[in-house]
């Protein structure tokens, strides 16, 4: 997968269907924010490629919501990671939120419900590409997500030309519970020091 096709779709599809992870907000107001409207709970363990697919066959807009108190971003590029437990019309825009969470998680007995909270993932050594597909998954919006010179950690560099690079060091460090207020940083060079 190229960095620069991976970038462009999750553009096109964040820009096109209003994919949100309140990133924001700081987590006290994530956590205290009502849904405003009635979510219907999705049957059964909805797959949210599908769900996307049926929803724009019916000419609708969606976006792309985690059904949890996490606030995760749910990244459009692994759609079939994601189940849809709930789903909430917006008809004054033609449009649906869909909630979901990783397929590896039941879904919240209610929408807004706890969920295990992910661990930051070790990164140190794997390419910056990688790397970002995987912080992406865990739930950090693209907004939160900061790769950095190794040698000069204030210089923040665009992922493209450092898709190959390796990650040297990461902040959060590998293991932290996972925060969506948290911002990341990937320190990265070709070679690492």
């Amino acid at each position: 997968m190229v960095w620069a096709a991976l970038v462009a779709a999750s553009t096109v599809l964040v820009t096109a269907c209003g994919v949100s992870g309140a990133p924001d907000r700081d987590d006290s107001a994530r956590k205290a924010a009502p849904v405003t409207g009635s979510a219907k709970p999705v049957p059964g363990r909805a797959d949210l490629m599908a769900f996307m697919k049926t929803t724009a066959d019916a000419g609708k807009g969606f976006s792309l919501k985690d059904a949890t108190i996490l606030g995760r971003y749910i990244y459009p590029g692994a759609a079939e990671g994601y189940v849809v437990c709930f789903e909430k019309e917006v008809p004054d825009l033609e449009a649906v939120d869909l909630y979901a969470v990783p397929d590896k998680e039941n879904c919240p007995a209610r929408l807004g419900g706890k969920a295990p909270v992910p661990r930051v993932p070790d990164l140190s050594g794997k390419q910056v590409e990688e790397s970002l597909v995987d912080v992406l998954v865990t739930g950090y919006n693209p907004k939160r997500v900061k790769v950095v010179e190794a040698d000069d950690p204030g210089r923040v560099i665009e992922p493209k030309p450092a898709a190959t690079w390796r990650v040297c060091a990461q902040k959060p460090r590998a293991g932290t519970a996972f925060d969506a207020s948290d911002e990341l940083r990937l320190q990265a060079a070709e070679k690492c020091p």
